[in-house]
């Protein structure tokens, strides 16, 4: 049998979330929450309908859990007047090296960053505290708020588990997986502090305090989710305010280092898959070298639609118009017109980066050398 784990002393805590261990007066708050909708369709095994008495098992499993050495649960609570926010859980798998985390939020918690805070402190107290090798996490298919959490403390997306769990009535459920190593965890540290490329003198010439922007997480480029990052550039050839491409295995990439940090993306105009390494960059918005288009690098949108007009991502129309002082183009007529109405320019997508010894490494959907 597992010895009696310890809870931390001090408690874990960022000065705006505490993580401590559940206590008996935690009842009456674990009751009202677990009311929610939202917690009863993404906690499959939760009971339906949730008594004061199913709270109070609660409490006295995770008491359990800490006494048998098979699991370290805590609540969150706000670190300032100790209010209930939600839920935390490390949970032991039967090897020492692999273990899991688990989480939900009081509904009125929501929307100020309580699961992020809460699952970066206990993932970092476990790979610390167990030697960890393997922290997984998984959510069901469609919690996409969840899933988010995790991405953005540092999990890598894995894929879909078939009947990994069962619900409350027994039965199969599926899972979205959700992984991180200490090498991952050592990539989001350096991602939260602002560690920067590296690279010694060269560094600091050219490339120094390199970071990596935050892209929206809805435009990523399919098949990213489970690719391999695979080197792109050495962060030390890399300067603020300027673009590159780059060829890999067929696929042109566009390296851009703006204000909010370096992006890679596809190096195509979204209208006419013009090269955008040959346009300009003004901040974030790079201009197509031909028909005038203006793309935000930052956010993905389209800044200027081309003269030539088209369907914009969201499929309004715009007509065709000219720079100022030009003779604008009159509407095509037939097939040509046809096309041009139909033609989308579509937004920005986008291939997560890191930062790993001075060199920028993108998840690309090919075979790595």
């Amino acid at each position: 049998m597992p010895d009696p784990i310890n809870p931390p002393e001090p408690s874990l805590g960022d000065g705006v979330v505490t993580l401590r261990p559940f206590r008996a007066d935690d009842a009456p708050a674990i009751f009202a929450a677990c009311q929610d909708p939202g917690i009863q369709r993404w906690v499959p095994f939760l009971p339906v309908p949730y008594t004061e008495a199913d709270a109070r098992a609660f409490i006295l499993l995770t008491l359990h859990a800490w006494h048998d050495g098979t699991g370290c649960e805590f609540a969150i609570v706000d670190a300032a007047d100790g209010r209930f926010l939600g839920a935390v859980g490390l949970h032991l798998g039967a090897s020492q090296r692999r273990h899991a985390i688990g989480y939900w939020v009081a509904p009125e918690a929501r929307g100020r960053g309580v699961a992020v805070r809460a699952v970066r402190l206990l993932s970092r107290w476990a790979f610390d505290r167990f030697g960890t090798q393997r922290l997984s996490l998984w959510t069901l298919p469609g919690n996409v708020a969840s899933q988010a959490v995790a991405e953005s403390c540092g999990f890598r997306y894995e894929g879909t588990v078939r009947n990994w769990e069962v619900d409350r009535d027994e039965g199969p459920v599926d899972a979205v997986m959700f992984s991180m190593t200490p090498d991952d965890l050592a990539d989001q540290i350096e991602l939260e502090t602002g560690g920067g490329a590296g690279g010694g003198a060269a560094g600091a010439r050219a490339g120094a305090g390199a970071q990596i922007a935050a892209v929206p997480r809805e435009l990523r480029a399919v098949g990213t989710r489970v690719a391999p990052f695979v080197e792109v550039a050495a962060v030390a050839e890399l300067t603020p305010g300027s673009m590159r491409r780059v060829t890999l295995a067929g696929m042109d990439l566009l390296v851009a280092w703006t204000p909010e940090g370096v992006v890679v993306t596809d190096d195509r105009c979204p209208h006419m898959a013009a090269p955008l390494s040959v346009g300009g960059l003004d901040g974030c918005v790079v201009a197509c070298p031909l028909h005038e288009g203006r793309f935000d690098l930052c956010t993905g949108e389209t800044v200027q639609m081309p003269t030539t007009g088209g369907l914009d991502a969201d499929g309004n129309y715009h007509a065709p118009w000219s720079p100022s002082g030009g003779q604008i183009k009159p509407e095509p007529t037939t097939k040509k017109m046809e096309a041009r109405r139909l033609t989308r320019v579509n937004r920005l997508r986008y291939y997560p980066v890191r930062i790993r010894d001075g060199i920028l490494e993108a998840q690309l959907p090919i075979l790595p050398e």
